[in-house]
């Protein structure tokens, strides 16, 4: 299978100029043309008005990260909230969720407050079981949600079947242990480029400039930040966010911390209206199994299946450029999945695949901190699969921290770096034997 772009390329917005060569200043330069940089530009703006920020982006808005998302709007970090309570206790855990919460419900209110048709709709979303593992896990899961009042709806067999029907992992065989599936009513589903497409309006509006092909090589330690770039010319900034997820390394910063890991998507061709009606899912919510290494779904507005998940990679060294042989052989056990999950007589028929980079860290939490030895330049990294939600709050929180505002500093991602995993070896066979312990374990349960 052949690498294609992301279906949301065409909504890029125009290209921006490269910097010109010679020293640029600013009060505040941003570093990473995503979600996370732009909401953090936007942000800033709007807290103080006048600002002279740019934004540096390597190679087009939306190249990363966030442009080659499925764009599903969901609650929750880490892991699970199960694991969270084993990890910080019920408090702690019940803050961070409340927060991802929040998370979801600002990217819809600003959404609306902005007018930005990104095609956002609050579709809420489905946790679906599809082996006897799956089903105790969201047993657990839901348990919990209940005991603490957060919003949570369990279906069974029969409620799952009226919202959509999909094959089971295993076998035909009903399983009674534990629920069919879980609907979280605080989410949705978007189009990331045309969100990305309107922060930039925000941010241009409000008077920052954009920089395209703006690729950062060396970043001072000195105050004012003298940030080098590739190519000749530099800027001077008395701030610096640094929002560059998995490309974070290829600056010098948080080696080790931040692990550059690839992910895969896959898009069908348009479904008919009587290829849906074998499956229903007329509530069109986003979808994710309840395995460890889980796949997630959803449609676009045109009907296109977006199908993501199989197993991480890793490369070695944590290289972000992709390897094409592997990549291929990650989309075809992709497709092989797909065809597994859904009826045959759908005859779904795969358009492109894709991939992407996405920052990892060994704890799986956000880290926004500011950098040992550089005071004045703040990161914000390693949203571990939940960026779409996390990013674009985090540039109201980064605001908040940059502006001496209101921020719940006492949550676990506001802490002074990620945690480290020494010797590329270590970080290498670990991440690989991870993968697999998690293969194995969906396997056998």
């Amino acid at each position: 299978m052949s690498l294609s772009t992301p279906i949301w390329s065409e909504a890029q917005p125009q290209p921006y100029t490269r910097p010109p060569v010679g020293m640029i200043r600013s009060e505040v330069a941003v570093i990473g043309g995503g979600l996370t940089g732009l909401s953090a530009a936007y942000h800033l703006l709007t807290r103080r008005p006048g600002l002279r920020l740019i934004v540096l982006e390597a190679e087009r808005i939306g190249a990363g990260a966030s442009g080659r998302t499925t764009g599903i709007l969901g609650p929750g970090v880490g892991q699970s909230f199960v694991s969270l309570i084993r990890r910080f206790g019920s408090e702690q855990a019940l803050a961070l969720y409340r927060a991802t919460l929040r998370a979801v419900e600002y990217v819809n209110a600003l959404v609306k407050r902005e007018g930005i048709d990104c095609e956002l709709e609050m579709t809420g979303q489905l946790i679906v079981a599809r082996s006897p593992g799956g089903r105790a896990r969201l047993s657990a899961l839901s348990e919990l949600l209940c005991k603490f009042e957060l919003p949570c709806e369990r279906l069974d067999d029969e409620a799952l079947a009226r919202r959509i029907r999909l094959n089971p992992a295993r076998s035909r065989e009903r399983i009674e242990n534990g629920p069919a599936g879980l609907r979280l009513p605080v989410a949705g589903i978007l189009h990331p480029v045309r969100l990305l497409a309107g922060l930039v309006e925000r941010v241009e509006a409000l008077g920052g400039t954009i920089f395209e092909g703006a690729r950062v090589s060396e970043i001072g330690m000195g105050h004012p930040s003298r940030l080098g770039l590739s190519g000749g010319g530099e800027v001077l900034a008395e701030e610096v966010v640094i929002a560059t997820a998995g490309y974070t390394p290829e600056l010098g910063l948080l080696q080790g911390r931040v692990l550059p890991v690839h992910l895969q998507v896959l898009a069908t061709e348009p479904i008919g209206e009587s290829q849906l009606s074998l499956i229903g899912w007329d509530g069109r919510e986003a979808v994710l199994d309840a395995r460890r290494l889980f796949n997630y779904f959803r449609l676009t507005s045109g009907n296109q299946l977006l199908f993501g998940g199989g197993a991480p990679r890793y490369r070695w060294r944590g290289r972000t450029q992709e390897d094409k042989t592997g990549a291929r052989a990650a989309l075809k056990r992709l497709a092989d999945e797909m065809g597994r999950t859904f009826p045959a007589e759908m005859e779904l028929r795969v358009a492109r695949g894709w991939t992407g980079v996405i920052g990892y860290v060994l704890d799986t939490l956000p880290s926004i901190h500011y950098s040992r030895g550089r005071a004045s330049v703040l990161h914000a990294v390693g949203w571990c699969g939940h960026g779409v939600a996390l990013s674009v709050a985090a540039g109201d929180w980064i605001a908040g921290l940059m502006c001496g505002g209101d921020v719940e500093e006492t949550l676990p991602w506001f802490r002074k770096s990620p945690p480290l995993v020494p010797f590329e070896p270590l970080r290498w066979a670990g991440f690989h034997a991870g993968v697999k312990m998690m293969s194995w374990l969906d396997h056998v349960a």
